[in-house]
Parts: C-alpha cells; sequence; structure tokens
C-alpha cells in the first residue's frame, strides 16, 4: 500500500531517531549503484526498532536492513518500504573474556578494539567490510572461521517488535544464514580468550595479506556473489566455464577473483543482474550446477 510520511511519523510517535524520504542508496553500497529509499530510518534504541516493525507491519511495508553495504545490489528505481540503519546502536561492554556490541559497530573497529585488548578469536574475520547486526544476520565469515565460532548470545527484534534473547544453542545458523528469517539482530555478545595483542596482529596480516593477494577489495564490488555449492569452489566453476572476461555495461567478472563483479564506473543494477544470470546459465550448461546467489538483491 502507497505509505505517506505523515501517516509513518503519527505511527512512530515517541520514535527517537530520524525518519527521511527518498534517501540515495548508493553513496551507502559498496557497489555505488542503485537508486534511493522510500524510507530510511535511524533508529537509536532498541525500542525504536520494535516501534518501527510494528509500523511495518501496520503499513504492510517491507523492512530492509542496511548494514555495511558490502553484499547489495539496489534496484535502479529504488527500494520500496522501510530502509533502516543501526549506526546508532554501537556501544561496546566487556565482561572478563566476553565481549558485547550493539548491531552498528564495525567489525573492523570491533576486530581491532579486541586485539588491543589482548582478546583473540576475530582476527581471522579481518577485512570483512560489516556492522556487527549484519554479519551475526548473514553469518559472515571466511574460509578458516566465521560469526557463530563465538557467539554466545544474540539479542533481536523479533516480527511482533519485541527484543529478545537467544542463546547460542536456540540459534540454527548456517553457511552464510544465521537463520533469523524476518527477526533484527540488534546486539550479540562473543566470548574470546587470551593472547598477547603482538600475536593477534601477526595472524591478522598473514589473513588480510591472502585476502589482498586473491580478492579485488579496492574496487566497487559485492564480495562474493554466489554461495560455494557443495564441493565446489563458485569463482573456480565461473572461470572454467570461461566466464572471466564477462561484462554487462560497466560491470564485469573480476580478473582477480571470478566470483566477484566489479562497477567500473558507471555500472547499473541491470547490468549487475544481467551478468549474474548469464553467469548461471554458462555454468549451468557446462557442469549441470546451479548457482546460488549469496548477494541481496533489492527492490526491483
Amino acid at each position: 500500500m502507497f505509505l505517506h510520511v505523515y501517516e509513518l511519523r503519527h505511527a512512530l510517535r515517541g520514535f527517537q531517531g530520524s525518519v527521511r524520504e527518498a534517501v540515495p542508496l548508493a553513496p551507502m553500497t559498496h557497489l555505488r549503484i542503485g537508486g534511493p529509499a522510500a524510507f530510511f530510518l535511524e533508529p537509536k534504541t532498541e525500542a525504536d526498532v520494535g516501534m518501527l516493525v510494528r509500523a511495518a507491519r501496520e503499513f504492510d511495508q517491507p523492512i530492509h536492513m542496511l548494514g555495511g553495504g558490502s553484499n547489495i545490489v539496489v534496484a535502479d528505481d529504488g527500494v520500496p518500504g522501510l530502509t533502516v540503519s543501526l549506526v546508532h546502536l554501537n556501544r561496546v561492554m566487556r565482561d572478563e573474556l566476553r565481549i558485547t556490541a550493539g548491531a552498528g559497530v564495525t567489525l573492523p573497529s570491533l576486530i581491532r578494539g579486541t586485539k588491543d585488548l589482548g582478546l583473540a578469536g576475530f582476527e581471522l574475520l579481518i577485512g570483512i567490510p560489516a556492522v556487527v547486526g549484519g554479519a551475526v544476520a548473514m553469518n559472515a565469515g571466511t574460509r578458516d572461521t566465521e560469526m557463530f565460532e563465538r557467539l554466545v548470545s544474540v539479542t533481536v527484534v523479533d516480527e511482533d517488535g519485541e527484543i529478545r534473547v537467544l542463546a547460542r544453542d536456540q540459534t540454527q545458523p548456517k553457511y552464510r544464514n544465521g537463520g533469523f528469517g524476518k527477526m533484527i539482530v540488534v546486539q550479540a555478545t562473543f566470548e574470546l580468550e587470551k593472547d598477547d595483542p603482538p600475536a593477534i596482529f601477526a595472524r591478522m596480516e598473514v589473513s588480510l595479506k591472502r585476502r589482498n593477494a586473491t580478492q579485488p577489495v579496492t574496487q566497487k564490488s559485492v564480495g562474493c556473489v554466489f554461495q560455494n555449492p557443495e564441493g565446489h569452489a563458485a569463482g573456480r566453476l565461473i572461470e572454467e566455464a570461461g566466464c572471466k572476461p564477462l561484462r554487462r555495461g560497466k560491470v564485469v567478472v573480476s580478473d582477480r577473483h571470478a566470483n566477484y563483479f566489479v562497477n567500473e564506473g558507471g555500472g547499473t543494477s541491470q547490468d549487475f543482474l544481467d551478468l549474474v544470470q548469464d553467469v548461471r546459465d554458462r555454468v549451468a550448461a557446462k557442469f549441470d550446477v546451479d548457482l546460488c546467489p549469496e548477494v541481496k538483491i533489492w527492490g526491483g
């Protein structure tokens, strides 16, 4: 249904955050393409998140959670409903070996901060450009580890707008999927272990150098476009299917890592989606494997 900003603001009486219309999303994503958010909300409290969830249900509006913007493709004509950033939920608390971080805390800052405290366990996640909420929601990780490996509990806002705390054994994470459905992660607690900061930093350096050597980290991309099929590496399948030089408009398969698509400047969401379909078709024709996108497509 069509929603007027006055109706939304009325439903959000007591909301402490900001509500804006027609906010460009391309600058907030790593791919730097796509149109505006119909409504862009930045709640300041967990109660605010519950409030906007109830408002979205009242007006039958979809919710899109914007984390670090590193794994989404925004449609050229924009995104309907409510786009939500939890950037203000950025507190970090420590209790001995346990670290509790708000959803808006950036993963790189959390990794650096825990290293300085002599707490190990996050260093192999270095280089992932995410925020804690998004990283937990999608169970972000590398070949060496993933977010749930250190997770103790997670605070979520459920579909009714209620705040709930889930223990690790109450969750069902999968590969690149925290399994939360429509629940919104607002905070997470992790248990780390003591180690010397120089030793932690050394492991960070090794992991980051390997990542930089094999992935186009300085270019505009969304990270891995496809999930790895069981028993296969998506990048290898794409390369062996002859897709490495493929392009659609200004979006091209990376010559460094075939599972990365790069916006060379001026690319569109449609360019990206056309390239996704072309690569899927070629891999399916050569290997009879259907690649499943890991990237999230918003709008369109």
